[in-house]
């Protein structure tokens, strides 16, 4: 015992005389076609949502919701931001109207609501930040609920997580 102490109390002395740890904080923003990861909201039966390669379009004559779901990063859920970008392929101007949930089904849910007016032929990006949800944002599940006028589409998601590397 007496020769485990001495060497117990070296190793104590020299981890409280060495510097502390410092984290690496590094921005990971990740992308994906919302042709896998958003859905229509009512999929039985529903053929006016149409997906295709690069977007999830509404091809109906009139409004259809569809749900995109983000994926985040599991080492980190500290959500700095996310958006999507929509398009209006119709000959006429058109609102988009997106809810942002971000939480656990079973737990308190934060919601964020947006809206985008495009002209016809244009698209645009619709997106949450830190300011508007008032800082990071501590979940696992962020998604969005959108209803898509007709010829309006999603084209792509983007969220952006800070990870925190020892």
């Amino acid at each position: 015992m007496k020769i485990i102490a001495p060497a117990l109390g070296t190793m104590l002395l020299a981890m409280l005389a060495s510097p502390p740890a410092k984290a690496l904080d590094l921005l990971s923003t990740s992308g994906s076609g919302p042709a896998g990861n958003c859905q229509p909201s009512i999929p039985s039966g529903n053929t006016a949502v149409r997906k295709r390669p690069l977007a999830v379009i509404n091809e109906g004559t009139g409004s259809e919701f569809v749900t995109c779901a983000f994926t985040t990063e599991e080492v980190s859920i500290n959500v700095v931001g996310f958006g999507t970008r929509i398009s209006n392929i119709s000959a006429v101007p058109a609102t988009v109207n997106c809810t942002a949930v971000v939480g656990e089904e079973l737990e308190n849910a934060q919601y964020f609501v947006k809206s985008i007016t495009l002209a016809p032929g244009a698209a645009g990006q619709l997106t949450w930040g830190t300011g508007d949800t008032g800082g990071l944002l501590f979940a696992k599940s962020v998604a969005l609920s959108c209803i898509l006028p007709p010829f309006v589409g999603v084209n792509r998601n983007r969220i952006t997580t800070l990870l925190s590397i020892l």
